[in-house]
């Protein structure tokens, strides 16, 4: 599983589908031990199944999937692309509040998609792309340098960030607090991964625009066009409609519920309430969620990455490979082996096109390594992984699924723009290692008594 992971010969979710369907239909040899087998009262074909099968049941699959929904009633209402288009027409004058714009709009539309390329890809591009033109800037030319280049870059400095502000950002944060659970015992909340990358997130906003302006600095810096134009097409727009201010009113209840309402009401059922909600007031239409395929593709895919992981667990292959690894980091300080840590899982991804993939393959494993060494402080460790895996967006054009939709419309090619590029990402590290090593509060954050 974990080299079809990396190689993807077929899609990722087809993967982790057949490899939970083998591990179910061969249970004798790959998850149960004899004194399991040997008792006459234990079923083992009716355990796999009920094994096979759990994934389904997860709390954190389903609060996916209820974010999926909300981005569709985003896509639905068009009330995404009337955010866009607000905030382009209010900062669109300069290109630098343009870039900062762009990063705005993302972050809005962050913590009701977990689909970063439905997100990104999906409703922040087709608004961004019809820009440079204007510009008579295009597309596998030189004149990508007057503007393009800029907007195009922003967007996947713009889709890492908002990735890793939220947990319902992108689909493999909400799988890698189930491995974390699972494996540390360690709870982390919506509110708690917030408040744990808030002061590093609100530094590279303010940052990354600028220092991305500087490094690859646009041709043209100022322009009217780009408001008129985006006035133009709120005016075809027209005024909200009903369907819209329904959704507002959806998302502002859901985002509540989500940070004052945690000991009254699960997370998750906040997710499905608004779903239900939206059905019952007709803001997306059950035949959409039906054909919403994004939405079902990630729900199966999350579901069968969470069975696997137990699994590994179950074997005893995560505290074997655990016991063999941690034999290698010995006279590392606690500190230290984090790092290290860290530093293995982050740049691992460079063997990854797709996060869920990364994150299914690698965190399970690297959770398991710091466990096994005595000392080391699981709450830091957990914390630092999972806030990494959206920035790793940024690593290379094919890090996430936006990625390579941005680099695939022709903009972002140079080599001096790929060199500004490395310049602009060494420096973003550098503030996210410092902000996050320097900040041990957050740590105090996500103590759990599971953890004990």
């Amino acid at each position: 599983m974990i080299v079809g992971m990396i190689l993807e010969p077929i899609p990722a979710t087809a993967i982790s589908f057949i490899a939970v369907t083998i591990c179910v239909i061969g249970s004798n040899y790959l998850l149960f031990d004899a004194k399991e087998l040997a008792d006459p009262a234990f079923n083992a074909q009716k355990q796999a199944l009920k094994w096979g099968l759990a994934g389904f049941s997860s709390t954190t699959v389903w609060l996916v999937f209820g974010a999926f929904i909300f981005a569709l009633g985003y896509e639905v209402s068009g009330l995404g692309r009337r955010i866009a288009l607000f905030l382009v027409k209010f900062m669109g004058k300069r290109t630098l509040t343009l870039g900062y714009a762009i990063v705005i709009i993302d972050i809005l539309l962050a913590p009701f998609t977990p689909s970063n390329t439905a997100r990104t890809g999906g409703t922040v591009f087709p608004v961004i792309k019809n820009l440079p033109p204007l510009f008579k800037s295009f597309p596998n030319d030189p004149s990508a340098r007057r503007i393009g280049g800029y907007l195009m870059w922003m967007m996947v400095i713009s889709t890492s960030l908002s990735s890793s502000m939220f947990v319902t950002g992108a689909a493999p944060n909400v799988l890698g607090l189930e491995f974390v659970s699972k494996i540390a015992g360690i709870q982390i909340s919506w509110l708690q991964w917030f408040l744990c990358f808030l002061p590093v997130g609100v530094i590279l906003l303010i940052i990354a625009p600028w220092l991305s302006y500087v490094l690859y600095k646009p041709e043209i810096t100022h322009s009217e066009e780009v408001a008129t134009w985006a006035g133009d097409e709120l005016k075809t727009m027209g005024a909200l409609t009903r369907r819209e201010w329904t959704l507002i009113g959806l998302v502002l209840l859901s985002l509540g519920l989500w940070v004052f309402g945690s000991e009254v009401i699960n997370a998750t059922a906040v997710g499905l309430l608004a779903v239900s909600l939206m059905l019952a007031l007709h803001v997306v239409p059950w035949k959409d969620i039906t054909r919403y395929n994004s939405a079902w593709n990630t729900l199966v895919n999350l579901a069968t990455l969470v069975v696997m992981a137990n699994g590994l667990t179950r074997s005893g292959f995560i505290d074997w490979f655990a016991g063999t690894m941690s034999t290698h980091l010995e006279g590392f300080s606690p500190n230290a082996t984090v790092i290290v840590l860290v530093l293995v899982f982050y740049f691992a991804h460079y063997l990854f096109a797709s996060l869920s993939a990364h994150t299914a393959t690698m965190l399970p494993v690297i959770l398991a390594v710091g466990k096994g060494i005595p000392g080391v402080p699981m709450e830091q460790l957990c914390i630092l992984l999972v806030l990494s895996i959206g920035i790793m967006g940024c690593l290379t054009p094919y890090a996430t699924g936006p990625g390579v939709i941005i680099y695939g419309c022709g903009y972002v090619k140079s080599k001096r723009l790929l060199a500004s590029w490395r310049n602009l990402r060494g420096d973003l590290h550098l503030y996210v290692a410092v902000g996050w090593l320097a900040d041990s509060r957050h740590v105090e954050l996500i103590r759990s008594p599971n953890a004990e």
